[in-house]
């Protein structure tokens, strides 16, 4: 489940249609807009008309099974005449939130009971799928909207499905004639990016009387087959983008500044603000990121500020107000020394942030463990960050090897630490050893290497201790990393500590080559092979198919063009194909041909 792409003015909408004019040859492009609802992604499942799975976002790889909190939620039908439009699998996408009022009357009923309030709309209905009890989910008058339908297969022997699945907009009113809450009477459908630019606008100002909280709205191109043309990039489909309603604004007081220490050293000023209410969140806490931005937003101690929740979700400092002053307000001092260790800072140069380059520095040590272990690191279940402040301060954990060899008995002996919270500790962190190796070099936290990056390291090595050889001539090789990326590696992997870790963390068992790529290059036929599949497949699922390819070295395409090697026809395949036999080096073969590929391989 990829992200959207954001706009938050009419300048980045006219780029966005600029640019799907040039990718579809269409001067005049139809598209659909429905509002951007503020709550939790889901995933869900429907074989033989019937509701099988539901699914939360996750990391957009991987969710979390809710199928049985899905079912609480009455908007969402546990069947659905799907087969009546030739369907016969399928998965829909949307969004499960709680209306206003809906979130009032539970907060109202917690403050009865002497409880402490949820925070917003969106946390609320984010965090109801993950309760353990359904009963307690049903409780919370949850809604979905479901706006998406990202694959389906059809029904044997049916080689055509309806055609509202030819659009977009048809999709909505189908998923709404099967029972759906889809955005099928909010959408609109227009012709032309100026007609995009007025609908949005015109929607933002009456975002107030809706029901429910929104955050902007999605553009999407109406033809499905005009989506398929313009294909993804690793983040987001380039036929849809979210605009970004104005954000919320609020005054208030400055009160202090803290600073403080990151995992890579960065010493962060963080402004407390006195307390108030904004978009539907109290925000008490905001970044104020670095000396220079203190000194352009002329901020003092004892300020009177003006804020904001940029997109609704972070809040920020819009600017001061100097002319409310009152001769009280102090200058904000930054330290010299780090606020954690006392080494004296340092300031590279063309960077505008202080750093505490004391490598044994327990702030940077204890944000290193924290992210180590993170859902989007190794994942370690039970071991988030509080536990790793607690380990640290009773000097149970010092380094992110320690993770592996913690001194379970001292741990069992502290309150809150049962037998069962031992055991799922233990099995979590074991599990994490078979964690592939790009979660490995994410977990490491190399300065720039977010996951993206840390996937096209490790698919181009073998070995994570490969990256010690190299320079950063040949690590600007590989895809997509750049001269500050290649030197921030290299940086990583020519420091000496850094290597006996990573040597330690292989004694311990985690995970240090690519077991695909290693795999892959014994018989090498599909290794670092492109495959994309389009039209309907009669013996695989698309998944199954796509599973093989990777298992054998190969990769999946987002798209058609001229790095892909080879395009998988089933039935009734569509634009995919047609462009396909434009490109020479395209190699075009049936569902069987493809079969026996994976055979030879």
């Amino acid at each position: 489940m990829l992200s959207l792409d954001n706009s938050y003015n009419a300048e980045d909408l006219l780029d966005f249609d600029r640019k799907a004019r040039e990718l579809t040859g269409i001067n005049d492009i139809e598209y659909c807009i429905e509002p951007k609802f503020d709550g939790a992604s889901i995933s869900l499942i429907y074989e033989h008309d019937q509701f099988t799975r539901g699914a939360t976002r996750g990391d957009g790889v991987e969710g979390e099974d809710v199928t049985t909190n899905i079912k609480r939620i009455r908007s969402i039908p546990l069947s659905a005449p799907f087969s009546k439009y030739g369907v016969d699998l399928i998965e829909i996408r949307g969004e499960v939130l709680m209306t206003k009022a809906a979130f009032k009357k539970y907060n109202d009923g917690l403050a009865e009971q002497g409880l402490p309030p949820l925070a917003n709309p969106r946390n609320a209905a984010s965090g109801s799928l993950r309760i353990k009890d359904p009963a307690v989910v049903g409780k919370r008058n949850l809604e979905a909207f479901l706006y998406n339908v990202s694959y389906y297969t059809t029904v044997a022997g049916h080689h055509t499905t309806s055609n509202l699945l030819a659009s977009h907009s048809g999709t909505l009113q189908m998923l709404w004639e099967c029972g759906f809450r889809s955005p099928q009477k909010e959408k609109q459908v227009v012709k032309g990016i100026d007609e995009v630019i007025k609908h949005v606008h015109d929607f933002e100002a009456m975002r107030d009387t809706l029901p429910y909280e929104i955050d902007g709205m999605v553009i999407k191109v109406n033809d499905v087959d005009l989506q398929d043309k313009m294909g993804m990039t690793t983040h987001h489909p380039r036929w849809a983008i979210a605009f970004k309603f104005k954000a919320r604004q609020a005054t208030t007081k400055l009160r202090a500044v803290e600073f403080q220490v990151g995992r890579t050293g960065a010493v962060t000023p963080v402004a407390k603000l006195e307390p108030v209410a904004l978009a539907g969140v109290t925000v008490g806490s905001i970044s104020i990121h670095n000396e220079d931005y203190i000194k352009e937003k002329d901020l003092m101690i004892g300020d009177t500020v003006l804020i904001e929740r940029a997109g609704d979700v972070i809040p920020q400092i819009v600017k001061s107000l100097p002319e409310v002053r009152t001769g009280e307000e102090k200058h904000i001092l930054y330290p010299k020394k780090c606020p954690v260790c006392h080494s004296e800072l340092f300031r590279p140069e063309e960077e505008a942030v202080w750093r505490c380059i004391n490598i044994e520095c327990p702030a940077q040590v204890v944000e290193r463990m924290i992210h180590f272990v993170s859902k989007d690191a190794m994942d370690i279940k039970s071991f988030g960050e509080a536990n790793v402040r607690k380990f640290y301060e009773l000097d149970l954990l010092k380094d992110v090897p320690g993770i592996y060899t913690l001194d379970y008995e001292a741990i069992g002996k502290m309150e809150g630490f049962g037998k069962r919270s031992i055991d799922n500790l233990t099995a979590a962190i074991e599990a994490s050893k078979q964690q592939p190796l790009h979660r490995v070099i994410y977990a490491l936290g190399i300065r720039y290497v977010g996951e993206t990056t840390a996937k096209t390291i490790a698919n181009a090595i073998h070995d994570v201790f490969e990256l010690e050889k190299m320079n950063e001539e040949q690590l600007q090789q590989m895809e997509d990393i750049g001269v500050k990326v290649a030197q921030s590696i290299y940086t990583f992997f020519q420091n000496k500590e850094n290597i006996k870790m990573l040597e330690r963390l292989k004694e311990l068992g985690l995970q240090m080559q690519n077991i695909k790529r290693a795999a892959s290059t014994a018989k090498n036929t599909l290794h670092e092979q492109t495959f994309l599949f389009t039209g309907t497949l009669n013996k695989l699922k698309r998944t199954e198919a796509e599973e093989m390819v990777e298992k054998h070295g190969g990769k999946i395409a987002s798209g058609v063009s001229s790095k892909l090697n080879y395009l998988v026809a089933g039935e009734d395949a569509g634009s995919k194909l047609e462009k396909a036999k434009k490109i020479n080096t395209v190699k075009i073969i049936t569902e069987d041909e493809f079969l026996k590929l994976i055979d030879e391989n």
